[in-house]
């Protein structure tokens, strides 16, 4: 029975190769060899893409793969921009508030700038009312994106706990 694979997983990119390489599975447990210096198993190469086991694909290994996989005709490297993929997307969901926050803060610049530029033309004598009117309201837009960075910043620094 043919198992079904997600896209964009290490079992996928495995199973890419295996559909380059001549001899698929067991030529690529061939091109390997364990820290004993045995070839690896068919079995062995097929479990790695199973997230339910725990044997993972060693670095080199997957390396050995990739290349042969492009010696075979192949574009790209399965192995490396899967892993890439899945380094993004953790990343996308372990950074998110850092991210966040950086945004934030041009936000809180760019508020801050517009706010003391108009404060300094407020200030000069014979100002038009409308100009401290405007002013007003961009310091209180100042004021909002630094509360929107402290917000996040406050929660961040709940998440985490007290330095030390």
């Amino acid at each position: 029975m043919t198992k079904g694979r997600a896209p964009l997983t290490i079992d996928a990119a495995l199973a890419r190769i295996a559909g380059e390489i001549p001899g698929g599975w067991s030529a690529m447990a061939a091109l390997l060899c364990n820290p004993n210096g045995k070839p690896r198993s068919e079995s062995m190469v097929r479990a790695w893409g199973d997230p339910l086991r725990r044997e993972k694909i060693p670095l080199d290994d997957a390396i050995k793969l990739d290349l042969a996989y492009r010696a075979a005709g192949g574009d790209g490297a399965p192995l490396f921009e899967t892993y890439g993929y899945l380094l993004d997307e953790a990343g996308m969901f372990r950074f998110t508030n850092e991210v966040a926050l950086g945004r934030l803060a041009v936000d809180a610049i760019r508020e801050g700038g517009e706010a003391h530029a108009a404060l300094v033309l407020a200030s000069q004598p014979g100002v038009d009312p409308r100009q401290k009117r405007a002013a007003i309201q961009e310091v209180e837009e100042a004021i909002q994106a630094l509360h929107s960075a402290l917000t996040l910043l406050e929660m961040m620094t709940q998440a985490t706990g007290p330095p030390g």
